[in-house]
């Protein structure tokens, strides 16, 4: 009863816990008592493509895009590049805890500094791979910043200090 009660917060668990408070034990001699009710399935994980798209996403005056495939990965980049836009491109992936962390920041920066898009990169998505050696990414997250067409400051790791400056001094150059 006490895992059960430690167990509660899981809401796929409570009928798991209900059926186990209310069945009986078996006792030898008595008849089985009747099997619980199956336990309803949980909830489907949502798709990558939905997590990984090229949309800006939904908070308002957000400037995050999250890049949704290698070829739109290269098209951005070239037009930041051949257009001379200040942009930042966060490289991330689904199974980094140190992403995670940074992404309530990234979003309130996306949001502070509308006019600087922030282009999201999962480095796990096919045929950025080479691209990535390429631009020296080698642990996540990495944050590239650019300005009229170049690179011109990274932030490489959960530094959210750094990260909020260097955003700033982007800023303050437009």
């Amino acid at each position: 009863m006490a895992l059960a009660h430690r167990l509660c917060r899981l809401p796929r668990l409570l009928p798991l816990a209900a059926a186990a408070a209310a069945s009986k034990p078996y006792l030898p001699g008595k008849p089985s008592p009747a099997p619980p009710p199956p336990l309803s399935s949980p909830p489907p994980f949502p798709s990558l493509s939905r997590l990984f798209s090229t949309t800006p996403s939904s908070s308002g005056d957000s400037s995050m895009v999250v890049v949704g495939s290698a070829e739109s990965f290269t098209s951005i980049m070239s037009k930041v590049e051949a257009e001379k836009l200040p942009a930042v491109f966060y490289y991330t992936a689904v199974w980094c805890g140190p992403c995670r962390a940074m992404a309530p920041v990234i979003s309130k920066l996306s949001s502070q500094y509308p006019k600087i898009p922030i282009y999201k990169v999962d480095i796990d998505m096919d045929g950025v791979g080479s691209k990535l050696s390429d631009l020296k990414i080698f642990s996540v997250p990495t944050f590239h910043f650019y300005y009229q067409g170049r690179k011109t400051g990274e932030v490489v790791g959960a530094n959210a200090t750094k990260l909020e400056s260097t955003m700033e001094s982007l800023h303050k150059q437009l």
